[in-house]
């Protein structure tokens, strides 16, 4: 029967090829009207709906059916897809399609059958997977149906043609009632839901003689329904009979589902109505919009009918449309309203089948959901309204978006579709741009693009009348063979973009190739006018294809075709030969390649066709073209041998256990049965072994838990092995180990919220150290009057697993001032001390009133609602040495803030400029006012001591691009929102005549709760409170800091302290110290020492990381004392100079880190140059400038030598040994002067830092070196230091004459080989003695060299690196070790041991092992192994990691 169809489709391609030729001539389409049988509907239907499959859950199949289909005629195979939309691709008929697509319908029917058949065999297969089986000949559009299955929602119209069209409903049946549940054999092809509605989708098909096994039966929507759960767990649907007879609705007759009787009136509106089934009674143009004169896309003939979904009226024409299968809409032309006119119609056609977007401005739409389509709207790739349309979604529809925005003046929303494409959908016009008046004059532009072998498209731009309306757009085109006897007058389409676009077919050209005429016509006043022209070329077409191999795995490849062309003939088919490199060709298979939706052809190749064979494939290309088979290129595949292979790999490990992840998992080609994991700690051998089964994990890999307390609760390394099991045996895999942390009793106190009403305790870090956590507990207490308010507080756990307390100072006698803050657990029902803290609930001053200025001798500030705020304008200054540096609170919540605008999308970078210092904000003022002038820079920069950077409170935010922030989006946003941080933007429009400053989007201010309410009253600052603003005060100066006091307070030698005002924090009792933080007015200390030092009063008190710390509470007034005069001498070079201001070098000069001669240059100033300086000083025999650079770094400039009295040079006689200060061998050394710190003992070694006079230096090791006596010490990061104190004095030695070391002395060595070392020997990059020493060898350890050399008086074994970095060895300055090793020490298996010299530290027991690090004398380390190996005795141990350590003691 198949073969029958073929044939007849043979005859009917011929008897169509005459039918259009005659149809051409005409300039007519036409399609022949079908009858079509069950068969051929349901093929048409499977190939149209290409996201429909042949099967689902292939378990669900009984019995394996007969899938071949039987059509009752040969115009059967006529697909439903023409039935639909008739569409012919570029004005091929539908006929002509027909009879392509039986040929297609045949071979796909062959295709799915055994595809189908094949797949039913294999097990637990996934849901759908015979998708792949649909023939690609009718699955060109499935990309944009897949893409707009994503979004979309299609209308219970479009899905009611769908089904009334592909699946006819079930016939009545005699059987009885099927019983609730069992096994259902189909009797016809059925179509499967998951949901019992007529108008549900098909998920895919069932065939006569399929049966399957259901458990429920269902009565839904005038159907009995079979019901039954598939593998991949989802409910299906399949209708066996009707309950109910229905009639059918929505036609053009009766509603019977028959046309009604009588003609059909061409000459009036016909009454029909608004959505339904159309029957055709004579031959109906189809057109892609409603244009009476537009050229038929292709024809419907009597008979024919059609499922429509709108009636309307244009071009005194009455319509009905449809929307074809591609997402194309459809028009037909059912009557003529008045009789059509000869000439021209004057009715201005529309545009274009686009849909234009309304201009009734933005939508007010949330940020994602679903769009309800009440009209006709474009879809693009790009948020342009110039882009390409993709198509255009009808009403009815629904939008799944993610995303709303504005470009190109339209509001778009957008999604991503199946395809992982972005789409954007023009949904309204905001503004409609204004066009400019163009110049009268006639233009138009002729551009040739898509030339290919087939023919080209012409473009017509700039399209002008002269002031005279286009009428229409014409191009005449003719090849340049045989005159013009091919020459045709096309009608130019106007696109969307306001161009017009016509397509010209060589097949519409006798087939011609070469050059091209094409001249432009417009009909203007009714007249023909001609405007340009250009030529066009055909290309002569070539046979051509390409191969590309995709996908190789060891289970087979992929063959993927493109490029192809028959150089004008049909390729009829493409045929792919293959077989491997093995045994010839006794595995040749003739694969027919399947044509895809993009225009390539595609093979599947699996190595089990072909004998299993790995290694080398051949592939060749062939087309049918005449009927004959014909060579075109070939290529090579590789399928690569299978390997067992598995990865290990552990995730979240804690004190409880962790997790083995199993990855690559592969059989080698065998059938990985079973994942097997034992798993064991490395305690008492394996007595906790235990045999996890891995569960396979979504992604394909393995995953086994594991929890210590299933191995006796050990901590430490565990073993974890993997196995597979493979043809029913055990196979080792690989294997890793693991570490489970000795669990500690831990927890972390952190005080928020700290306000004159109380405070927050958070306990984060909560670990009972293996015990359960029973409570957490907080007693805390005030510091007056002893505990009489402790108060135990139960904390609550948070969702986060943290634990909080809050505390009113109601409920603790109102106190002000500190609190204590301890932490205990309740373990093993006993109460368990674990840390502690301090609060600080600050005084409430209620005693100023609002909008009053108070100064502290530091600022001005004024008491808000909540509390003081810092005032700093142009009218309020700061002091000079106020210097808070940037306000924790404040900083934090910026930081919030800036992150929050980040993760919104906001052009906000993360760099910004907040606090300055007096100095620094002197120094950017002065380079503005040098730049731009005074009056200029005093608009946009504060002088210094007016900057509110200086109190630490502000931050300039910038952009992406390190620009101040200036984007409208981000600084809009910062206006609504800064205030929930705490901020406001502080300079706006139109409020520089109260803060003194041109507005500045990025400057925000912290002010705190009050932030809100100054944002919503809409005022400045000043304005909110009242205070004067806008420019300088004549008058006004910085307010200065005052000493507190200036004598000592009389105080108890330990207690409690108040501050009156703001005192330093230092880390030594020395003014000179820097200050590490700051005690503010109202702020109180525990103190444990009251001390008298650099002529100040100190307090001090041991923090809670044990440090201890100063503060300065007084100056001391010491006995009156006249300072020495000493005479400065005025050199007559130095020039005479002010304070600060701009110097003008006249010759080259250094700039430095430190006014010292000695200091290294870092970078100088040339003659011409100019530095704007703020110090004048004299030092080290030298004039200097002093400025602060934009980083804060004080930088100074050598300008002139001072010259000073002249006096001799003081002889200084060689310091005497009795200059070596005499030392215990550790200890703290105090410096004397400046001294120099250095990795090596050596006065070569470049100095990496230096100790000052009067710092002091914990040190445990004193030794003479290179000539100089040095201190030793180790820094925290574990790398040894040494500092030069004194130059030895030797005693004077005639030098020794040492005789130049024998031939015999030198090792007799080959060119190259290996060596193996007989004691410790030096690596360095050069062969020098003073080259430094990257690393050595040690005893017993052997090199690979390839040059041996002799220089700087040593031999050198040489060798290059794998970085290829060439490497020396000294060898004959390595001296054997003589000496035996000492006894093995008598010690326990485990404790602590001391060490009495240096010892290394290697990850094995082998001296050979390279030194990781090394324990020096007097360190100590606590061991649990002393073992002997390598002829060495040995103390191991673990180290927080969980590696193991030996070292070497003996």
């Amino acid at each position: 029967m198949l073969q029958s169809i073929g044939n007849n489709n043979l005859i009917e391609r011929n008897n169509n090829m005459k039918r259009e030729k005659f149809l051409h001539e005409q300039q007519r389409f036409s399609i022949r009207k079908y009858s079509f049988g069950a068969a051929s509907v349901l093929l048409g239907a499977s190939l149209v709906f290409a996201g429909q499959a042949l099967a689902d859950e292939h378990h669900e199949v009984a019995t394996t059916s007969d899938a071949t289909l039987r059509a009752t005629s040969d115009s059967d195979a006529l697909t439903a897809a023409d039935i639909f939309s008739g569409v012919a691709t570029n004005g091929v008929t539908s006929s002509e399609k027909a009879s392509e697509t039986s040929t297609t319908s045949q071979t796909a029917s062959e295709t799915a059958t055994s595809e189908a058949t094949s797949e039913v065999s294999a097990s637990q297969t996934a849901d759908k997977a015979s998708e792949t089986a649909v023939a690609p000949s009718a699955v060109t559009n499935r990309s944009n149906l897949a893409e707009k299955d994503a979004n979309l929602d299609v209308s219970s119209m479009v899905r009611a043609a769908v089904n009334t069209s592909l699946v006819s409903a079930p016939t009545a049946t005699t059987d009885s009632d099927l019983p609730s549940q069992g096994t259902y054999v189909y009797k016809e092809r059925t179509e499967i839901k998951n949901q019992p509605k007529v108008s549900a989708k098909a998920e895919f098909y069932v065939n006569p003689g399929d049966s399957v096994f259901y458990d429920q039966v269902v009565t839904a929507d005038g159907y009995q329904w079979i019901s039954y759960k598939s593998y991949s767990g989802v409910r299906r649907y399949a209708p066996v009979k009707p309950v109910a007879a229905g009639s059918g609705s929505g036609n053009s007759g009766s509603g019977d589902g028959k046309p009604s009787n009588g003609a059909q009136v061409t000459t009036g509106a016909l009454n029909i109505p608004a959505t339904g089934t159309f029957y055709f009674t004579r031959d109906t143009d189809i057109k892609k919009e409603p244009k009476a004169d537009l050229k038929p896309t292709f024809v419907f003939s009597k008979g024919d009918h059609v499922i429509y979904d709108k009636v309307l009226t244009a071009d005194n024409h009455q319509w009905i449309s449809y929307l074809g299968y591609d997402y194309v809409r459809y028009y037909a032309d059912v009557a003529t309203l008045t009789p059509a006119k000869a000439e021209t119609p004057t009715v201005k056609p529309t545009e274009t089948n686009q849909a234009k977007p309304e201009t009734t401005g933005a939508e007010k739409l949330p940020a994602s959901g679903t769009y309800n389509v009440t009209r006709s709207l474009n879809v693009k790739n790009e948020p342009k309204a110039s882009a390409e349309t993709l198509y255009t979604l009808e009403k009815g529809y629904k939008v799944n978006y993610d995303k709303v925005l504005t470009a190109d003046n339209h509001q778009w929303i957008s999604y991503i579709s199946y395809s992982g494409t972005r789409r954007y959908v023009d949904i309204a016009t905001l503004k409609t741009t204004e066009s400019k008046p163009q110049e009268n004059r006639v233009s138009g532009d002729l551009t040739i693009s898509n030339q290919t072998s087939n023919g080209f498209d012409v473009v017509v731009t700039n399209v002008s009348g002269g002031g005279k309306t286009v009428q229409e757009v014409r191009v005449p085109i003719w090849s340049d063979k045989n005159g013009q006897d091919d020459l045709t007058w096309y009608h130019a389409d106007k696109q969307s973009d306001g161009s017009y676009k016509v397509h010209v077919d060589k097949a519409s050209h006798k087939g011609d190739a070469g050059t091209y005429s094409v001249h432009l016509y417009y009909m203007l006043d009714g007249k023909r006018t001609y405007i340009t022209e250009t030529t066009a070329t055909v290309p002569e077409s070539q046979v051509a294809g390409k191969l590309t191999i995709t996908n190789q795995t060891s289970n087979g490849f992929d063959v993927v075709v493109t490029d192809v062309s028959g150089g004008g003939k049909t390729v009829q088919e493409v045929r792919v030969p293959i077989w491997s490199d093995k045994n010839g060709q006794d595995d040749l298979t003739w694969y027919h390649a399947d044509k895809q939706s993009d225009g390539s052809y595609k093979v599947h190749v699996d190595k089990a066709s072909h004998k299993g064979d790995a290694g080398t494939y051949a592939v060749h290309l062939y087309y049918m073209l005449d009927g004959k088979r014909t060579y075109i290129t070939e290529t090579t595949a590789t399928v690569p041998e299978t390997q067992v292979t598995g990865k290990l790999t552990i995730t979240n490990q804690t004190s409880n256990g962790f997790d083995v992840v199993v990855t690559n998992v592969s059989g080698g080609g065998k059938a990985v049965q079973e994942v097997r994991v034992p798993i064991w700690s490395d305690k008492d051998g394996q007595d906790d072994l235990t045999w996890y089964h891995a569960d396979k994990q979504s992604d394909g890999s393995y995953k086994v838990h594991v929890d210590k307390a299933s191995h006796k609760g050990d901590a430490g390394t565990y073993a974890v092995h993997l196995y597979y099991m493979l043809d029913g045996k055990r196979t080792y895999i690989t294997e890793t180990t693991a570490t489970v942390p000795e669990s500690q009793v831990a927890g972390e106190l952190t005080i928020t919220n700290q306000t004159s009403n109380g405070f927050d305790v958070v306990v984060t870090n909560v670990s009972g150290g293996g015990k359960t956590v029973q409570e957490v507990r907080v007693p805390i207490w005030s510091d007056k009057n002893g505990q009489d308010d402790l108060t135990w507080y139960h904390a609550d756990k948070q969702s986060d697993g943290s634990y909080k307390v809050h505390v009113d100072k109601a409920s603790h006698k109102g106190d002000a001032g500190t609190y204590a803050v301890h932490l205990y657990y309740m373990l093993d029902g006993k109460r368990t001390y674990i840390t502690e803290t301090t609060a600080t609930v600050p005084q409430s001053n209620e005693s100023h009133v609002r909008g009053e200025l108070t100064n502290n001798g530091s600022y001005y500030s004024v008491r808000g609602k909540y509390d003081d705020i810092i005032i700093v304008n142009k009218k309020h200054g700061l002091s000079k040495d106020y210097n808070p540096g940037e306000n924790p609170t404040a900083k934090a919540a910026f930081v919030r803030l800036r992150d929050d605008m980040i993760n919104q999308g906001l052009n906000v970078g993360r760099s910004y400029s907040g606090f300055r210092s007096y100095d620094y904000q002197k120094t950017l003022y002065d380079n503005y006012v040098s730049r731009d002038g005074q009056a200029a820079a005093d608009r946009y920069s504060a002088r210094p001591g007016y900057s509110e950077h200086q109190t630490g409170l502000v931050f300039d935010l910038t952009d992406k691009s390190g620009n101040l922030l200036e984007d409208s989006r981000a600084s809009q946003w910062l206006k609504d929102n800064a205030h929930n941080y705490g901020f406001i933007v502080r300079f706006q429009a139109g409020k520089e005549a109260s803060t003194g400053y041109m507005p500045e989007a990025w400057h925000i201010r912290y002010v705190g709760k009050e932030a809100k309410d100054i944002h919503d009253s809409g005022l400045s600052l000043e304005e909110y409170f009242g205070i004067e603003g806008g420019d300088y005060a004549t008058s006004s100066k910085p307010a200065e800091s005052k000493p507190a006091t200036t004598g000592a307070i009389n105080l108890p030698a330990t207690g409690t302290y108040t501050f009156t005002g703001r005192a330093s924090i230092k880390a030594e009792a020395k003014v000179s110290s820097p200050e590490l933080a700051y005690y503010d007015k109202g702020m109180s200390v525990n103190y444990d020492k009251v001390l008298t030092a650099d002529g100040h009063q100190w307090l001090s008190y041991v923090t809670a990381s044990g440090a201890r710390r100063y503060v300065d509470i007084a100056t001391v007034k010491a006995t009156e004392t006249k300072p020495e005069a000493k005479p400065v001498a005025k050199p007559v070079d130095q020039p005479s100079l002010p304070e600060s201001g701009t110097y003008t070098f006249t010759s080259r000069a250094s700039i430095k880190a430190e006014a010292k001669v000695s200091s290294p240059e870092l970078a100088y100033y040339d003659k011409g140059m100019t530095v704007n300086y703020d110090k004048v000083l004299t030092a080290d025999g030298h004039q200097w400038l002093s400025y602060v650079t934009a980083s804060g770094a004080r930088r100074y400039v050598d300008i002139a030598t001072v010259k000073a009295t002249e006096t001799k040079p003081e002889v200084k006689p060689v310091a005497k040994p009795a200059d070596q200060p005499s030392l215990p061998a550790t200890g703290t050394y105090t410096f004397t002067g400046r001294a120099s710190i250095k990795a090596e003992a050596k006065v070569s070694s470049p100095e990496l830092a230096y100790y000052d006079k009067g710092m002091s230096v914990n040190y445990d090791k004193v030794l003479t070196a290179d000539g100089h006596q040095w201190l030793s010490y180790m820094t925290a990061s574990g790398a040894r230091r040494y500092v030069d104190i004194a130059t030895v004095k030797a005693t004077e030695t005639k030098p020794e004459a040492k005789p130049v070391a024998k031939p015999a002395d030198k090792p007799s060595l080959p060119e190259s080989g290996t060596y193996t070392f007989t004691g410790r020997a030096s690596i360095k990059a050069e062969a020098k003695v003073s080259s430094p020493e990257l690393a050595y060898y040690d005893k017993g350890m052997s090199v690979n060299y390839d040059k041996v050399l002799t220089a700087d008086g040593h031999q050198w074994l040489s060798y290059v690196t794998t970085s290829g970095a060439r490497r020396y060895v000294d060898i004959a300055a390595a001296k054997a070790e003589a000496s035996q090793p000492t006894a093995k020490p008598n010690l326990p298996e485990s404790g602590r041991y001391t060490f009495t010299g240096r010892a290394s530290i290697k990850a094995e027991a082998k001296v050979s092992s390279p030194e990781l690090a090394y324990y020096d004398k007097g360190m100590t380390v606590n061991y649990d192994k002393v073992l002997t190996a390598d002829g060495h005795t040995w103390l191991s141990y673990m180290t927080a990691s969980g590696a193991r350590r030996y070292v070497d003691i003996a």
